[in-house]
C-alpha cells in the first residue's frame, strides 16, 4: 500500500511579518501599529500562525512577549522569508533604466572581467546600450576625466588624487612555465605590456632594485598574449597571482626572483554621468566584491 506524502502548508508572508513585529517591539499593541492592524487582529494572526505550524510560539504564563524554543526557530525563518520577499519586490518595483553608457576597462584585466560584468548588467538592465572600450589604464583614466567615458576601470599604484574607489587589490608575481627554462636564461626574457602600464613599471623596478639583467622579449597590451609567451616557455611575466595554475608557477620568493608588490584596480564614474552609469558602476564593484568573497579567479 502506497503512503501519501505529507501535505506541507504554506507560511503566509503577512503572518510572518506580524510575528517578527511582535518579537521586535516586544508588545502586541506596538506590533499592531507597525503592521497597521488592531491588537485583536494581531492576536488572531498569531493564533492562525500557531495553527499552521502546529506548535505554540509564545509562553502564555507571562505577560511579556516570551518566545518558546519553536518560536525562536520560527523567528529566524520568518526574517529570512521577509528579506527574500522584500528583495524580490524591491527588484520588480525599480524603475526601468534606459539609455547608453560608455564603459572602459584595461586591456589586461578587462579581457577577463568585462564579459561577466556585461552579462550581469544585461540581466537587470536589458534596455541599456553599453559601449565598451579596452585600452591602457592611463588612456582610460584620461578619457574618463575628459568626459569621453562614463565609467572606467584602471589599474594603478596610486589614486592620482582622482575621485575613484578601489574595487580590487592583488599581488603581482613572477610567473613562468612549470619546469620551464625561461627563468634560467641570462638576461631574463620578459613578456610585458607597453609603456605606461603599472604592471610593467612595478615589474621592472623590482628587477632594477635587485640588479638583475633582463630584456623585453615580447610586448603586448593583452594579458592573454603575455600568458601565451609564458606557456611557450619563451619568457616570464609579471602577472596577478590568480593566473597561477598547475602549468603556470610562481618564480619569486626567498632565494628566487624579487617580489614585485601589489597593484590595485580603481573604479571611476564621470561626474554628472547619471543613473545609468551609476547602475553600471555598482554592478562592476559588486562583481569584484563577489570574486573576492568567493575566492573566484579574476583571471580565469
Amino acid at each position: 500500500m502506497n503512503q501519501m506524502a505529507p501535505v506541507i502548508s504554506n507560511l503566509d508572508i503577512d503572518l510572518a511579518r506580524t510575528f517578527v513585529a511582535i518579537c521586535e517591539t516586544g508588545n502586541f499593541t506596538r506590533a499592531a501599529e507597525r503592521v497597521f492592524r488592531s491588537p485583536s487582529a494581531v492576536s488572531l494572526q498569531v493564533k492562525r500562525l500557531e495553527e499552521i505550524v502546529g506548535r505554540p510560539l509564545f509562553r502564555r504564563e507571562t505577560r511579556a512577549v516570551d518566545l518558546t524554543v519553536d518560536g525562536e526557530h520560527l523567528l529566524g525563518f520568518a526574517r529570512k522569508m521577509l528579506k527574500l520577499n522584500d528583495d524580490a519586490m524591491s527588484y520588480f518595483r525599480r524603475p526601468v533604466i534606459e539609455g547608453r553608457v560608455r564603459f572602459g576597462a584595461p586591456n589586461d584585466s578587462g579581457v577577463f572581467a568585462v564579459p561577466e560584468i556585461l552579462k550581469r548588467f544585461a540581466s537587470t538592465h536589458p534596455h541599456v546600450e553599453v559601449e565598451v572600450r579596452l585600452d591602457t589604464s592611463s588612456e582610460l583614466r584620461r578619457r574618463c576625466v575628459a568626459g569621453e567615458l562614463d565609467v572606467a576601470l584602471f589599474t594603478c599604484e596610486e589614486g592620482f588624487g582622482l575621485p575613484v574607489r578601489e574595487v580590487h587589490t592583488e599581488m603581482l608575481v613572477w610567473v613562468g612555465l612549470k619546469n620551464g627554462c625561461a627563468a634560467t636564461r641570462d638576461p631574463l626574457p620578459l613578456a610585458l605590456a607597453g609603456h605606461g602600464c603599472s604592471w610593467r613599471s612595478l615589474a621592472l623596478d623590482s628587477l632594477d632594485r635587485a640588479g638583475l639583467e633582463y630584456r623585453v622579449a615580447y610586448s603586448s597590451e593583452q594579458c592573454q598574449a603575455q600568458i601565451a609567451a609564458v606557456e611557450a616557455d619563451l619568457a616570464i611575466a609579471a602577472l596577478p597571482a590568480s593566473v597561477l595554475s598547475p602549468r603556470l608557477v610562481r618564480l619569486d620568493g626567498p632565494g628566487r626572483l624579487p617580489a614585485i608588490g601589489t597593484y590595485r584596480v580603481d573604479l571611476m564614474t564621470r561626474e554628472g554621468s547619471g543613473p545609468v552609469a551609476e547602475a553600471l558602476a555598482e554592478h562592476v564593484a559588486e562583481n569584484f566584491r563577489e570574486c573576492a568573497s568567493h575566492g573566484a579567479r579574476l583571471f580565469a
